[in-house]
């Protein structure tokens, strides 16, 4: 395993089922030519965090109303053996406690089901890494967004810096419709270091309105008729360019030390609501730990991780034959908002800031904005903001939906504060439907000094000494 980027955790490698890989932003490629020279923040959300790229191919069953999952092909039996001897190793050389809960949960095989109260089982699998990050980093590990098997899902879960190796293990939420058996292969997640000190308040536009200020200068008549020319304008780049040669920003560096090492207290997010339906701020209560694999309260005094849910205002539908991708909203509930974002910015700058910053106010009122012909994308515009300190940026991870994904992007939130939802279609033919109240995205503010950050290769103790960061 290899990566990019200063190291902020270490990574054991127990078994060689899984690695940890980078991708590209372009996937190798396979975006559109148009997306390579204009969207930015789509492109960084791609490259976003390494890979958890299976090694070897897995089979997931249903039997008896659970999940299973073993290897399959030639290395089956080499896995199988790999793993029998890989616990007693792990034990004898302090990774894991005997019969502690992470001992019990994974002598049981490679993968165990588990279930929430009466809800569908779903399936752990150890990837055969154990992780461990840096003091006052914390490991996020979530789907492989943008290029996925859409046939699962994977949930949501952070890994505390509690000073111990703990095994990466990704629960599995299986789709009805999936074959059975499933076989999974390539990348099934993606795994990243955070910061946990991270506080979120909430604030009107009045309060902050060197906000629509940016907006509207970003969104001015000039743009609007190079994008109406069809030119790329690249604006989101130079404003990210400019903003990082006048801060002095350089790898590693971002807020001014090093992300989560004594940065001198928490990172200050604001959230600016300019209309109706506010998002919520949500609070990481629970982590992982090498206590076992169930989810503890976190007690880590002062420090938390706050992030933005944001969810969709407007009941639509959207439908894509191939060629054109019609959305339908609700239209009384899309003017009421577009009429309230609009009273927003009177009451901040005055009724006729209006009419001189039309076009940057349609980019809210509108709230959908389609793609090209072709294109199974398009977007939604949050009526809210989301400012960070300088050098912090914003990972903007999507939440899917009945035929459909928001994808990831990152944006860089502290000269650029648009949060929008940039949606996939995946049905051809049949609608999608999004109600009212759908979560639609997860905002979670990240130092740039960790977008890129990369992994040191542990070694057990009865190997040579380990390498440098990998």
């Amino acid at each position: 395993m290899a990566a990019a980027g200063d190291a902020r955790f270490e990574v054991l490698d127990a078994l060689g089922l899984c690695r940890l890989t980078r991708r590209t932003g372009d996937l190798d490629g396979a975006v559109p030519l148009r997306v390579a020279q204009a969207c930015a923040p789509l492109l960084e959300g791609n490259a976003f965090g390494l890979q958890i790229a299976l090694a070897r191919p897995i089979e997931i069953q249903r039997r008896l109303g659970s999940l299973h999952a073993e290897p399959v092909g030639e290395h089956r039996e080499a896995l199988l053996r790999a793993h029998r001897a890989a616990l007693p190793r792990l034990i004898s050389q302090g990774f894991l406690a005997p019969e502690g809960a992470w001992h019990r949960a994974l002598r049981g095989g490679l993968a165990w089901a588990c279930r929430a109260g009466l809800g569908r089982p779903r399936l752990r699998l150890w990837t055969g890494l154990l992780v461990r990050p840096d003091p006052g980093i914390w490991l996020r590990v979530a789907g492989a967004a943008n290029r996925r098997n859409v046939l699962m899902e994977v949930s949501e879960a952070f890994l505390a810096d509690d000073r111990a190796f703990v095994p990466l293990v990704l629960e599995l939420r299986i789709r009805d419709d999936a074959p059975r058996p499933l076989r999974i292969e390539g990348e099934i997640g993606c795994i990243a270091p955070v910061c946990p000190d991270v506080q979120i308040e909430t604030c009107s536009l009045a309060e902050a309105p060197e906000v629509g200020q940016a907006h509207a200068a970003f969104y001015d008549a000039r743009y609007f008729a190079e994008k109406k020319a069809g030119e790329v304008t690249r604006k989101y780049r130079r404003l990210v360019g400019k903003a990082g040669e006048g801060s002095g920003e350089r790898a590693g560096e971002g807020s001014g030390e090093r992300a989560g090492e004594g940065s001198g207290g928490p990172a200050r997010v604001r959230l600016v609501v300019a209309g109706p339906a506010a998002p919520e701020i949500a609070e990481i209560t629970e982590v992982t730990t090498a206590a076992g694999p169930e989810p503890v309260p976190f007690r880590g005094g002062a420090r938390r991780l706050a992030s933005i849910v944001v969810r969709n205002a407007v009941p639509f539908r959207a439908t894509f034959d191939g060629h054109t991708l019609a959305v339908a909203p609700e239209a009384p509930r899309l003017g009421e908002g577009a009429a309230a974002v609009e009273r927003a910015f009177a009451r901040a700058f005055g009724e006729g800031f209006l009419a001189a910053n039309r076009g940057a106010l349609w980019y809210l009122t509108k709230y959908f904005t389609p793609h090209p012909p072709g294109e199974p994308h398009f977007f939604v515009k949050p009526w809210a903001f989301t400012r960070t300190p300088p050098g912090w940026s914003s990972l903007l991870d999507g939440v899917h939906g009945d035929g459909y994904d928001v994808m990831r992007g990152v944006v860089a939130t502290d000269v650029f504060f648009a949060t929008p939802a940039v949606f996939h279609v995946r049905r051809i033919g049949a609608p999608i439907e999004v109600p009212e109240g759908a979560p639609l995205l997860r905002v979670l503010p990240i130092p740039r000094a960790l977008l890129r950050a990369g992994f040191r290769e542990a070694r057990f103790p009865d190997e040579r000494a380990g390498s440098g960061p990998s």
